[in-house]
């Protein structure tokens, strides 16, 4: 019978020190995968699928897909009728929380214009318009021009990857920007003021 030297022993580890070892090692490598894959931590939009990116690139310096939805209100509305304005295209939804944030700024930007000045256009994706109506009472949101895309034809006329986006069209109706995410009070000054000067 052969037995193992004290010394050999000693620096063979045990098993459960190996388990306690790898396991936090483990625990630290998902929670790093985890961390690098949340677009609310690395504040990266999540990936576009290429047909997505491709048709963006397409609409980008071309004139803008014309379309005609009904609003809030209850009218039919033409994107061509705003043709020698300057427009803002936004597409979102109550439930996304950007888009709950750049409400307020949309409705201060547009009691801030004339009748001929800079418009916003927000369609909304997937609300009724009691739901639409609902929010705005709640959180106080007025004078914002508000469509209805049930059919979802514009959205997908505009290849939207996410929520927000918004589309920034010169008075000539040609689509010159595309801002994904929430659209400040300084974002949109700065465009009115880049394609709309003297506004």
């Amino acid at each position: 019978m052969i037995e193992s030297s004290p010394k050999s022993a000693r620096h063979r580890p045990s098993a459960a020190l190996v388990l306690f070892l790898v396991f936090p090692l483990l625990g630290i490598t998902a929670a790093v995968i985890m961390a690098l894959n949340d677009p609310r931590i690395t504040n990266a939009p999540p990936a576009t699928p290429l047909a997505v990116t491709a048709a963006f690139k397409q609409l980008i310096d071309q004139p803008a897909p014309n379309f005609e939805l009904a609003s809030l209100d209850g009218k039919t509305v033409r994107l061509s009728s705003y043709r020698g304005r300057l427009v803002f295209l936004n597409f979102w939804a109550t439930w996304c929380e950007p888009c709950q944030r750049e409400l307020p700024a949309f409705a201060q930007f547009m009691a801030e214009q004339g009748g001929n000045g800079p418009v916003i256009l927000a369609v909304n994706i997937s609300d009724s318009p009691n739901q639409i109506s609902a929010y705005y009472q709640e959180h106080g949101i007025s004078g914002v021009p508000t469509l209805l895309d049930f059919e979802l034809a514009v959205y997908e006329a505009y290849a939207i990857g996410q929520l927000p986006t918004t589309f920034v069209i010169d008075s000539g109706g040609v689509v010159r920007f595309r801002h994904i995410g929430e659209m400040t009070s300084a974002d949109l000054q700065a465009y009115a003021e880049g394609l709309n000067p003297g506004s």
